[in-house]
């Protein structure tokens, strides 16, 4: 669900961006759908269009928040405007955030560490990283599938679909 930003040539206006930046989200389109982080609100109209090509108009239930950091969470509001019931999921830090960058409140549902959400056949569990990169970072970990949400946990700047010279680990993996 994320987005290419082939535009950017500074990331927070300080580190070079040779290659492009990706902004990766995630739709876990279950019996309950949720969503894994946002993207950089300049790029919202064109996340909308993903989610609902593969959604179409049903109703999102959960907005999984891992990551504060703008490239993460730049499109909250938005996404709480096209889906007012959407209930966002976060740990304590997450919230007073969201209020604080964003103006955005409604109902929530607090997590803490190895703290677990049903969506149907997925189950998600939630791990706390503060620190790993902001305060209130944490990754959700898709028992089921067996993938995890790591937000910036393993990060690098580059778009998906572009070969990065000196990294060989390449292989048409989408590492995000």
């Amino acid at each position: 669900m994320g987005v290419n930003d082939r535009n950017k040539h500074l990331f927070e206006g300080m580190w070079p961006l040779p290659y492009g930046v990706s902004y990766n989200s995630y739709l876990i389109d279950d019996e309950m759908v949720a969503l894994v982080d946002t993207v950089d609100i300049c790029y919202f109209e064109v996340y909308l269009r993903k989610i609902k090509s593969i959604i179409g108009e049903r109703p999102i239930q959960y907005l999984i928040i891992n990551h504060m950091e703008p490239d993460h969470s730049g499109s909250i509001r938005l996404i709480k405007q096209h889906y007012p019931d959407i209930i966002i999921v976060g740990n304590k830090q997450t919230f007073g955030m969201i209020e604080g960058f964003y103006g955005v409140t409604g109902e929530q549902y607090m997590v803490k560490d190895e703290d677990f959400l049903a969506l149907g056949h997925h189950k998600l569990r939630f791990y706390m990283t503060p620190m790993v990169h902001w305060p209130e970072t944490m990754m959700t970990f898709d028992e089921t599938e067996g993938v995890l949400f790591a937000g910036d946990g393993f990060g690098w700047f580059r778009h998906v679909g572009r070969r990065v010279p000196g990294y060989p680990h390449q292989s048409g993996q989408i590492l995000g």
